[in-house]
């Protein structure tokens, strides 16, 4: 596992956004954008599974999307099954969903483009 995803892992689930965020969470950002920036695709499903975990309940300035970027990349790589238990592992029910959603839409385009 790449040691950028082990520092992400060991950041743990990154916390939601609030209003009442301090200056103190600039670093939060800067240091969750700065390792998911480094990530090179493809990733490993070992690496997904970790990734995963870290979605926050329902968002962190934007970088849920890089996120979610990264977790999508296996698709290619992993059957329909498995790629399914991993997104339904995501701790978080909005991002679960919307994992689910879009890859139902990736399904479909698969299927006309055949």
């Amino acid at each position: 596992m790449r040691n950028e995803i082990i520092q992400l892992k060991d950041l743990g689930r990154m916390p939601n956004e609030s209003i009442n965020d301090t200056e103190d969470i600039i670093e939060v950002i800067r240091s969750y954008d700065e390792l998911l920036e480094q990530i090179q695709f493809p990733i490993s499903l070992d690496e997904a599974q970790a990734l995963v975990q870290i979605f926050p309940e329902s968002s962190f300035y934007d970088l849920q999307w890089s996120l979610l970027k990264l977790v999508e990349s296996v698709i290619r790589i992993v059957d329909g099954d498995t790629y399914l238990h991993l997104i339904n592992s995501c701790p978080s029910q909005e991002w679960r969903d919307v994992l689910n959603a879009r890859y139902k839409n990736y399904k479909k385009e698969q299927e006309v483009s055949k």
